[in-house]
């Protein structure tokens, strides 16, 4: 009965995303979500890490001893007593994700809650978006830390990033008050080296309200990893939205290596985009990349290449699932679409 609720509740708020929004993103989801990660917030590790790590050694042994039994008795009603159980349990977990998070993803698009005029763009504003970005983010990598591969390197430990990076939300909540909130401090992942096979370089985990980031994630774009996870703990489910809002609040941020890995993440999408349209002219911007940029994109793209794998590519297609299954109906590449975004704010910028 719960999973049918569930996915009655998410089907309707669809069809009303201003009620959504005005009822349950901003009330119901802003009460919730600041509460359960206040709570949360106290302890020094991840408790979504641990409650996922137990899930799965649990489900499995679970199953196994299941099968054995029936295996070993023959009785259907085992099997029955199994598909009744897991269907149960997925009840519990779907209403209980709707309520906590998952009806986010139907609440009005971020372009009407900023105000954002996000037409199609044309070719010629994609370019003037990445000429304007490629000047940005080689202005700001000048004088940045380097590690012995000249690559940007943070001059703090990467937990010192995870409690400065609200810093970027309290000002850039001075422009779009709705990013505003007291959410508890995202979290580093302890297992962030074997995550890495997965090619999740963070994820919010709705039942704790934790924003989790791999800490093994490249230093150019740590800081904007962070602020994206942050994004969906404050309740902005749709990828593209969270990865313009990572932008926001690194670009605000007081530290410039927060605002050089924004800068860096939105340059990165916008040429991917670009790439799609007019190679030839991403072929020439590239040459516009100072030397520090080149290699922080190179070796970000390395370091995630080595993990590439059967379990990346099925972590993907889990993922494209999720997603679909979330109204976000083209899937992982949902995650290009911040790029509108960001041509409606360059708009607003030189309209100004």
């Amino acid at each position: 009965m719960l999973l049918l609720i569930g996915i009655l509740i998410f089907l309707v708020s669809g069809y009303y995303p201003q009620i959504t929004e005005n009822i349950y993103s901003t009330f119901i989801y802003k009460i919730l979500g600041q509460s359960i990660s206040k709570i949360t917030g106290i302890f020094p590790f991840s408790i979504a890490e641990v409650i996922i790590l137990f899930s799965v050694i649990s489900i499995t042994a679970y199953t196994l001893r299941s099968a054995f039994y029936f295996i070993k008795t023959k009785k259907i009603r085992e099997l029955k007593k199994l598909f009744l159980n897991i269907l149960t349990a997925a009840g519990i977990i779907y209403f209980s994700f709707q309520l906590l998070w998952g009806l986010n993803y139907n609440r009005v698009r971020l372009d009407e809650i900023l105000s954002l005029d996000a037409r199609a763009p044309t070719q010629e504003e994609l370019i003037g978006l990445c000429e304007d970005l490629i000047v940005r983010t080689n202005k700001l990598r000048v004088d940045l830390n380097q590690n012995a591969n000249n690559v940007m390197e943070l001059p703090y430990e990467k937990a010192q990033a995870l409690r400065i990076a609200y810093k970027g939300f309290e000002n850039a909540s001075l422009y779009y008050p709705r990013l505003d909130g007291k959410y508890g401090q995202p979290k580093g992942i302890i297992l962030s080296e074997p995550m890495c096979y997965t090619g999740i370089s963070g994820f919010f985990f709705p039942f704790t309200g934790e924003a989790n980031v791999n800490m093994a994630t490249p230093d150019p774009f740590f800081p904007c990893t962070i602020t994206h996870e942050m994004a969906h703990q404050r309740g902005f489910a749709r990828e593209d939205e969270a990865n313009f809002i990572a932008y926001i609040a690194c670009i605000n941020h007081p530290d410039i290596y927060f605002q050089y890995s924004g800068t860096l993440s939105a340059l990165s999408y916008s040429m991917r985009a670009l790439k799609k349209v007019s190679d030839s002219k991403y072929n020439e911007l590239l040459t516009a990349y100072s030397e520090g940029v080149a290699r922080d994109i190179k070796f970000n793209n390395d370091f995630w290449s080595q993990y590439s794998g059967p379990i990346e590519k099925a972590s993907n297609k889990i993922n494209d699932t999720y997603l679909k299954t979330q109204n976000q109906k083209t899937g992982v590449k949902s995650y290009g679409a911040m790029v509108d975004l960001l041509i409606a704010e360059y708009r607003r910028k030189n309209k100004g």
